[in-house]
């Protein structure tokens, strides 16, 4: 299942990347976050590893994810190590106005067959919502 949520943000894409690109902030915009571990030792970037779940209904989902890009200021993207299917994405591009357009893309998938399909397109609407929730959160912290 891929899910997809954007939004602009009065902002530059610098000023954007500082909060996307430093996983210490992650526990004050990402909604639903239930747990975030730093992993590994040295500055957040590219091989960076962490321990995230977040609550979609009234379950835990998550598990070890690792950065897989990191190119600054534009892309952060991690992929699952362990726990649930996932590669996630933050892209940051500027609007010819100067403000920050930021994509926020997910895709998982759950394990088993046919369950796990169903259990995906359940889950969706939820992290949809969570998704647009991430990005409200992330503005208000970028415009506020």
């Amino acid at each position: 299942m891929r899910v997809q949520r954007q939004c602009v943000m009065d902002a530059d894409r610098e000023t954007v990347w500082k909060l996307v690109s430093d996983p210490g902030c992650y526990p004050e915009f990402m909604a639903s976050l239930e747990r975030w571990e730093t992993l590994t030792d040295g500055a957040a970037g590219l091989g960076a590893r962490y321990t995230v779940h977040w609550k979609v209904g009234s379950v835990p989902i998550g598990g070890t994810v690792e950065v897989v890009e990191f190119d600054a200021p534009r892309e952060l993207s991690w992929i699952g190590l362990t726990g649930v299917s996932q590669r996630g994405r933050f892209r940051l591009r500027e609007t010819d106005d100067g403000r920050t357009k930021v994509t926020f893309r997910l895709a998982y998938e759950s394990a088993g067959n046919l369950l796990g399909i169903i259990a995906d397109r359940v889950a969706a609407r939820q992290v949809g919502r969570t998704m647009s929730a991430t990005l409200n959160n992330l503005r208000q912290m970028v415009e506020g």
